[in-house]
């Protein structure tokens, strides 16, 4: 039985004196196996690619959806710059939906600045797009000077990327323009998949969410209604957690879904779509306004080409992304997870939650609150939660079952961590929604919340 050494997170004594779980996980590769793999260096920049059809079926489609008709319009040209640096390989497509509009000046979500699950706001965060004046603002986000015609441009257009080394210019080639199309509208994920798949065969997919994420709800809008990820701000609407799951679904589903956003590395996203996806990547906390540095990714999977399994090319992207900001000295988080086992991670959560509810509130609400808190949805990091909880408790059964829990999450959810910084010590890859003050009945609309018990511990914990 591969074992995971979980002791770096809870107390070893007792880990020690805790029985494994009764599963058989000799199937699934180590986490240290993928990791190892994926964690080779960067190679040099390829040669353009020579011209070869597109429409044979081969191994990998990477979609990326991007939205950028809001005040990320401008990342949409750096990051298909860097998708352009390396390119796909011989047997991968990658494929993109690009979307612009008109510069839109900075702002701050809500017209408060704050952006935490404080009901007066709070502190402003590194949100991309929504920057504090005092900061120095990357380029991207100021208007751009001269212009390079094939980047200047607004609307909805479809791409084939292409390599071209380290050039300014999109190279890549442009398959559609669509002209204006509402990039908030879950149907419109939905007809990009489907496109993508026909003209863009592979044995395996990734799709890639880029925009605006708020983890399983939005606030920015300050509407009472589900909107998690790719907001359009021409027509004022996302695309809801719920709704997430529905267009993967509809589209006939991805082995890896991730989302270039804030926050949606969360149970609740996961859940929703672990019928569509077979892994999810993404960040428990607000991106760094850079996002995905698309060649640190991309020359992980030149580099991993002959093993290109969903796990080895998910493992790149979060190793890929914590390179990155470990480079830059930038605290940011980044993990890959197994939706196979969120069913029985539900349920053993389900059971851990009862036993949490018998102890003293008081204690459980220190162990919340010291735990690792992201920047918005009420989302703290669940496993340091657990492990707050563990340290503090004396029931030998509550001890007993959050070691199950554990033993689960490393060995059949959690495929990689990629977290950097001192802030981030204790961010060990899943975020779930632990509200410190009230609670929001919009949560009671997830599959995650109608199918389990973790609505039921968010209210008693919030309740006075």
């Amino acid at each position: 039985m591969k074992t995971v050494n979980i002791s770096k997170l809870l107390l070893a004594s007792a880990f020690l004196a805790a029985p494994a779980v009764a599963q058989d996980f000799d199937s699934l590769p180590s986490v240290k196996d993928i990791v190892a793999q994926a964690m080779t260096a960067e190679v040099s920049a390829p040669l353009p690619a020579l011209p070869q059809d597109a429409r044979t079926t081969k191994e990998w489609t990477i979609m990326v959806f991007m939205n950028g008709k809001n005040n990320l319009s401008e990342y949409v040209i750096k990051d298909m710059n860097e998708m352009e640096k390396y390119g796909p390989t011989g047997n991968i497509n990658i494929v993109t939906q690009a979307a612009r509009m008109k510069y839109t000046a900075p702002s701050y979500p809500g017209g408060g600045g704050g952006y935490d699950d404080y009901p007066w706001g709070g502190p402003t965060v590194p949100h991309p797009g929504w920057p504090n004046p005092n900061w120095n603002m990357p380029p991207m986000m100021m208007k751009d000077a001269a212009r390079d015609a094939s980047t200047d441009w607004t609307g909805v257009r479809r791409y084939l990327v292409t390599a071209d080394g380290d050039n300014a210019a999109l190279s890549s080639t442009m398959l559609a323009d669509l002209g204006t199309v509402d990039m908030g509208d879950y149907r419109q994920l939905v007809e990009f998949g489907k496109w993508a798949k026909l003209n863009y065969p592979a044995r395996k997919y990734m799709l890639i969410v880029w925009n605006h994420g708020d983890g399983w709800k939005n606030k920015g809008f300050g509407q009472p209604v589900l909107k998690g990820i790719s907001y359009d701000d021409e027509t004022g609407n996302g695309i809801s957690t719920v709704n997430l799951g529905l267009a993967v679904r509809e589209m006939g589903g991805v082995d890896i879904y991730a989302s270039d956003a804030c926050l949606m590395q969360m149970a609740e996203v996961a859940y929703e779509l672990k019928d569509a996806a077979k892994i999810t990547v993404g960040s428990e906390e607000n991106e760094p306004g850079d996002g995905w540095a698309y060649d640190y990714f991309l020359s992980r999977v030149h580099s991993n080409k002959a093993n290109l399994t969903p796990d080895v090319m998910a493992a790149a992207a979060v190793q890929g992304y914590k390179a990155f900001y470990g480079e830059k000295g930038t605290a940011a988080t980044q993990s890959a997870m197994r939706t196979s086992g969120m069913n029985a991670f539900k349920t053993l959560l389900d059971q851990w939650a009862e036993l949490v509810m018998q102890e003293d509130k008081a204690m459980v609400k220190e162990a919340l609150n010291a735990a690792t808190a992201f920047g918005g949805a009420g989302s703290r990091d669940l496993i340091h939660f657990m492990e707050n909880v563990h340290g503090k408790t004396k029931s030998g059964a509550l001890k007993a079952k959050t070691v199950t829990v554990m033993n689960h999450l490393y060995n059949k959810v959690i495929i990689d961590n990629g977290a950097t910084g001192d802030k981030f010590e204790k961010a060990y890859g899943l975020a779930a929604y632990l509200p410190t003050y009230s609670y929001e009945a919009d949560y009671d609309e997830l599959a995650w919340a109608k199918e389990g018990k973790w609505d039921d511990f968010a209210k008693w914990i919030t309740a006075l």
